[in-house]
């Protein structure tokens, strides 16, 4: 929330993991612009995300983790080519539809069933999902149709005023396209569903099929 002064709360790590865990929604930054979340598991905490972002309930909201391990939380099936695409470009701004797990709520999907996830190379984004012991919902700090941010000073008032507060520690977001989005197409194939930072030329000199 907004302090005394009208600037939004600036909070350190541990605020910052207190208020996830209390259910609260944060900014912080990753690779690019600024992101808002949550626990990618608390319904409540998801719906705010919207809520302040004006966006459509109906869209679902990408994840990061801070780890390969707390992939196991986000899904349960045990895929190879998923763990070779994580293998080749995580951490990175490669991001995999994968089959959401049960424990996943229905509106982070979008009903689809499915989530985007990625491990962040922002090293702030890691230790916040590692610290607060979750994967956490990650898309842009902005109230939807309005530009994203790499700077804390310059996000909206009204998405702030939604949340716990701003953790903003370097290094700052670099900008730049968001993240590439693949989804599996086969054994060792993938579909580029959204161009990112990591091209089709990319993922062929790392061994994986492309399909359009």
């Amino acid at each position: 929330m907004p302090t005394a002064t009208g600037l939004p709360e600036r909070l350190d790590m541990e605020a910052a993991v207190r208020q996830l865990k209390n259910g609260e929604v944060v900014c912080y930054p990753t690779e690019t612009f600024f992101a808002v979340g949550c626990s990618a598991f608390d319904v409540y905490a998801i719906e705010r995300v919207f809520q302040a972002k004006k966006r459509s309930g109906s869209m679902p909201l990408p994840v990061i983790v801070g780890s390969r391990e707390q992939l196991s939380m986000i899904t349960d099936v045990q895929s190879d080519i998923v763990r070779a695409l994580a293998d080749a470009f995580w951490p990175g701004s490669l991001s995999i539809l994968v089959t959401a797990s049960a424990a996943v709520p229905a509106i982070l999907t979008g009903e689809t069933g499915r989530v985007a996830v990625r491990l962040s190379p922002h090293p702030v984004a890691r230790e916040l999902c590692l610290s607060a012991g979750v994967p956490l919902v990650s898309t842009s700090a902005n109230i939807s149709g309005r530009p994203a941010t790499t700077e804390a000073d310059r996000l909206d008032d009204e998405l702030v005023a939604a949340t716990g507060g701003v953790l903003d520690l370097p290094p700052a977001p670099g900008g730049g396209k968001a993240s590439t989005l693949v989804e599996i197409a086969g054994p060792d194939a993938v579909r580029i569903v959204r161009q990112g930072p990591v091209t089709e030329d990319d993922l062929q000199a790392a061994g994986f099929m492309v399909h359009s």
